[in-house]
């Protein structure tokens, strides 16, 4: 299969984007990239489902081993990413806090952080004050996805337009609930971020969304001749753009009516434009999405402990801490650094012939 440059491309760009929700530019124009930034894991999930089944195989044997393929590497990089902030977790708490290491165990692996992990893919089992982001719900909520999807893969193909709607449906009410009506169904305050940001309300629908845009290409565009798949691109391009410059404009709208959220409406159509667009061959240049496809997972799997490590450093004076308006750009630049050049270098200095 050819190379999508453009989802590359969008992939860093949302990394980012993800960037700016961990830490925020200042003024009103921090709090519209935040919203605007929202798109970016939503997005991550879509990709996850445009590309996880094969789309001319609807056996449901056929299925399972395609989910079953992507979540045993998914499991592998869950794996190592949460080990790692394990240990950096463990290491601050107990050297820098002096924690007693069995007061740091019992503080993250509790019944009740077990519940919120369970339902919510949150809670102490995946951050502590240490670094003070759940960014790592992401894996564990793909992870129920792909295990749900080789539960029902029989009946994937007869249930998951109608449970897309569903799901989303319930997301956005619940939005709306959380400024207009506060509920506490079975004691839990709908108000607490990760009630409707989870494997159930973001993960599943996203996932399917990118599951059927699949099916939409294989049976709408990729049987037509090169003349009129180009016809197609060129007014695909068009209205994906306006549906895109129009996901922006609402998401800008939404705050200013009901404050920020998880996952805006605006949100959505951003989500569904970048994936029309990404079939339109869109030039996103030559840089970019060579950063998206090398380094994007570890931006997005490790900024959050650089955010940590630069706080830290500030608290102990050995930096100055960062204005707020210059952190953003800093992360991102270090970032870039960390896991593309300095990789990307290396391997050219290896491949170097000896001069000796």
């Amino acid at each position: 299969m050819k190379e999508n440059k453009f989802l590359y491309a969008v992939r860093f760009i949302a990394c980012l984007a993800v960037i700016t929700i961990h830490t925020r530019f200042p003024g009103k124009f921090g709090q519209v990239m935040d919203a605007l930034a929202r798109f970016a894991v939503p997005y991550f999930f879509a990709v996850s489902g445009r590309y996880l089944l094969d789309s001319s195989n609807d056996e449901p044997g056929y299925i399972r081993f395609r989910a079953i393929r992507a979540l045993k590497r998914l499991l592998k990089v869950t794996g190592i990413v949460y080990l790692i902030h394990l240990v950096y977790s463990f290491i601050i708490n107990v050297f820098r806090d002096q924690m007693a290491p069995l007061e740091w165990l019992t503080s993250k692996f509790n019944l009740t952080e077990l519940s919120n992990f369970i339902l919510y893919n949150s809670g102490r089992f995946i951050y502590d004050g240490s670094y003070t982001f759940d960014h790592m719900w992401f894996l564990f909520a793909l992870i129920y996805v792909y295990l749900l999807i080789c539960i029902f893969a029989k009946v994937l193909r007869k249930w998951y337009k109608g449970l897309i709607a569903i799901l989303l449906f319930f997301l956005y009410l619940g939005m709306l609930l959380q400024t207009y009506y506060p509920i506490r169904p079975f004691g839990i305050n709908i108000c607490t971020w990760y009630v409707m940001r989870n494997w159930l309300f973001v993960g599943i629908p996203f996932v399917l969304i990118g599951v059927l845009f699949s099916d939409y290409i294989r049976s709408k565009v990729d049987i037509l001749a090169d003349a009129d798949k180009k016809s197609w691109q060129k007014s695909t391009r068009l209205k994906a753009l306006a549906g895109l410059i129009a996901g922006v404009v609402l998401t800008a709208v939404e705050i200013e009516i009901y404050g920020n959220k998880e996952v805006h409406f605006g949100s959505l159509m951003i989500v569904v434009s970048l994936l029309f667009l990404s079939e339109c061959d869109m030039p996103l240049g030559s840089f970019a999405w060579k950063i998206g496809r090398r380094a994007s997972s570890n931006i997005y799997y490790y900024h959050v402990l650089l955010i940590a490590v630069i706080d830290l450093c500030s608290q102990k004076g050995l930096i100055h801490t960062p204005a707020m308006w210059f952190k953003p750009l800093l992360v991102m630049a270090i970032c870039v650094i960390l896991f593309y050049l300095l990789p990307v270098i290396t391997e050219k200095w290896l491949k170097m012939p000896s001069s000796t």
